[in-house]
């Protein structure tokens, strides 16, 4: 997923989720040569949980 799929899935803006890879809050799957991240839903929701519930999907 793209990080405006991301955050349309977890009623977020695509900035806070950058917000939250910058933080080290969550790890994209993938990092293409562009920049651009790939993720997976279930992945984000399990290392949000982890570091702390800080955006409970």
């Amino acid at each position: 997923m793209t990080t405006r799929d991301v955050a349309k899935a977890l009623a977020v803006s695509p900035r806070t989720v950058a917000r939250w890879v910058e933080r080290g809050w969550i790890t994209p799957d993938m990092t293409l040569p562009s920049g651009h991240h790939r993720f997976r839903l279930d992945e984000v929701k399990r290392q949000l949980r982890e570091h702390g519930g800080q955006r409970e999907p």
